[in-house]
């Protein structure tokens, strides 16, 4: 934890000219805490080392974890020494992954010399091959000689590349993790340490464009970022992969354009920008906008590298070419499959009626180093196991299998903090998981599982359970826990779930009132929690007692009693950290008093026994 202003100084060695800097954030797999948000750069020069002249101010937001480069229009010669004036960092931690500082080459080649149009398409006349074979780079070189003997395959290596709205814009008016910053695949791929040639279109007023290399081997995280200019760019991959552009805005553009009126059509149009990869290694992609079933074989054939790009209407796959082959894969039903499951969580929390739905995509990606599952921003990922390529490569098993991705996605759409507070990381996002699960006509988990949850011993309870309902039911109602479950080392979290289902149960099933969840997430969405004001997190499942009951118009207080809901706790839950929960008896009866004056329709009794097998009997 620091205080602000926090200074971080540099030394460079002398007589350089600084033209740019590059400051990444951490890259690990960890919290990603100390990211800059607010922060100002000083340079002081060799006569006068310890004078320093402000050469930027920056406002990045809370928690932006992507690499940022600072360009210095006139360069500073001499520069000795750069200060970082850190005022603001997420969650008043600061760290830098690595600071870098570039000085401009002397010894650029002119490729306007050669080639006659901005793109590099096309060659000036009377140019020879003597003349092309002295271009330094290596790919300009044989793009000359291509050109020169008129076989040149523009194919995905030169393309346009829509705007879309960064991710974190929508995270935060939804209150959810970020959506995908890859929804620009280029089909193009990169080995470590080749210069890559690459030409860049009329790029727009205030527009900022760049790539990304990505090599999974490394894990998701292993991925390097660079800035475009207009023009030629001349690039050495630091690592190899998969090549993504990066032309994101602050407009709210939508996802797909089918319905989209004119003037977003002309944004849209506007903030394209046309880049070419001279000569890149071509890998390709799938596209279910532009390409059809018949289409996939060659696609996945003529794949020169391990991992391959597929793009669905709201989810983008990246995964392994051999497990494709070896499944046969059929791309549009997987695709498809995993559309529906990110519009099905999207439509549960209330997006798709609010008009708030995402404006990227969902990413799900193979990580070669990671252990087991997990999702952040930006992406969800896999480990690299026939055991999670079979719901990615077999969609004739993926009703069986989506669970896993599911609760994944759910992660990254938990509405934070009123739908997730300490103690429901692991919770609140499977009622998303059920939901994906039912809908593609699977069996309730709740109702087919066991479980055999252990007391605060580590003790298994006793007793013979058909499923998680009836484990829970034993363990929390008739045990008389608290829904947290204090003390308890090792939680079934399914058991802490059946609550949540239950209200959608008797809410969407009974009362056939399925704007229920849709407004409960939109009225956290539109409102501070008490978190938010600092108060500790037993406030806020005490608020979600409070608006689950304002919303459905029922009086829910004998079954938030029954579900622990109302117990008083006062601990610490560790959570991925640990923080304070909270709850007094005084804090119970306040908001008993405040809901029993309401005049809420009183809920049947015993709807904590509600399951899929007696909605008959509400």
């Amino acid at each position: 934890a620091v205080s602000y202003p926090f200074y971080i100084t540099y030394e460079l060695e002398e007589g350089s000219t600084l033209n740019s800097i590059v400051y990444t954030p951490r890259t690990d797999s960890g919290n990603k805490w100390g990211a800059f948000d607010k922060f100002s750069v000083e340079v002081s020069t060799s006569d006068h080392p310890e004078e320093f002249t402000e050469v930027g101010n920056y406002e990045r937001g809370n928690g932006v974890l992507t690499p940022f480069t600072m360009k210095l229009s006139n360069g500073i010669p001499h520069a000795k020494k750069v200060r970082f004036v850190i005022n603001k960092a997420y969650e008043d931690r600061v760290s830098c992954a690595e600071m870098e500082f570039f000085e401009a080459s002397t010894h650029k080649f002119d490729p306007y010399s050669i080639f006659a149009d901005a793109m590099c398409t096309q060659l000036k006349p009377n140019v020879t091959e003597k003349q092309i074979k002295q271009i330094p780079n290596e790919y300009l070189k044989e793009l000359g000689l291509a050109l020169l003997n008129g076989d040149y395959d523009s194919s995905y290596r030169l393309a346009s590349y829509r705007p879309y709205q960064h991710p974190s814009i929508m995270a935060a008016a939804n209150k959810t993790g970020k959506y995908s910053l890859r929804d620009n695949p280029t089909g193009i791929y990169a080995k470590s340490g080749e210069k890559l040639a690459v030409l860049v279109g009329k790029i727009y007023k205030g527009g900022k464009i760049s790539l990304i290399i990505q090599d999974l081997n490394g894990g998701y995280n292993n991925f390097k970022t660079y800035d475009l200019e207009e023009g030629y760019n001349e690039i050495t991959a630091e690592v190899g992969g998969l090549i993504y552009v990066l032309n994101h805005v602050n407009d709210a553009l939508p996802l797909t354009l089918d319905e989209a009126d004119n003037t977003v059509r002309k944004l849209v149009e506007e903030k394209t920008v046309q880049i070419h990869f001279a000569m890149g290694k071509v890998n390709g992609y799938f596209d279910i906008a532009k390409n059809k079933e018949s289409d996939w074989a060659t696609i996945r054939d003529n794949a020169a590298y391990q991992d391959i790009d597929v793009l669905g209407k709201y989810s983008h796959i990246t995964w392994r070419v051999s497990d494709f082959k070896k499944y046969n894969t059929e791309i549009t039903r997987t695709i498809e499959n995993y559309d529906r499951l990110v519009y099905l969580e999207e439509e549960f929390m209330g997006l798709v009626k609010y008009n708030r739905m995402f404006n990227n995509r969902m990413h799900f990606c193979i990580d070669y180093k990671a252990k087991s599952p997990n999702a952040t921003d930006y992406r969800t990922v896999y480990n690299a196991s026939d055991y999670y390529a079979e719901p990615f490569c077999n969609p004739d098993r993926f009703a069986d299998r989506c669970w896993g991705p599911a609760h994944e996605v759910g992660h990254c759409n938990q509405t934070r903090p009123g739908i997730k507070w300490s103690g429901t990381t692991e919770v609140t996002n499977n009622i998303h998981s059920l939901y994906v699960q039912t809908s593609f006509g699977k069996p309730c988990k709740l109702l087919v599982d066991s479980c055999t949850p252990k007391d605060e011993n580590g003790q298994a309870i006793s007793g013979s359970f058909k499923n998680i309902y009836e484990a829970a039911i034993a363990f929390i109602v008739d045990g008389k826990r608290a829904h947290c479950l204090p003390g308890v080392a090792d939680i079934v979290r399914e058991t802490q779930l059946v609550p949540f289902w239950q209200l959608k149960l008797y809410m969407h099933h009974v009362r056939y009132e399925s704007d229920f969840y849709y407004d409960l997430y939109e009225y956290f969405r539109t409102h501070e929690s008490p978190s938010d004001k600092g108060e500790n997190q037993g406030m806020n499942q005490l608020d979600f007692v409070r608006q689950a009951c304002a919303i459905s118009g029922i009086n829910l207080l004998d079954f938030f009693e029954k579900w622990g809901f109302l117990t008083p706790v006062d601990t610490d839950l560790n959570d991925y950290g640990n923080k304070k929960f909270t709850i007094t008896q005084k804090q119970i009866d306040a908001l008993k008093a405040e809901i029993n004056g309401k005049g809420y329709e009183q809920a049947p009794a015993n709807l904590h026994l509600i399951t899929e097998n007696n909605l008959s009997n509400y």
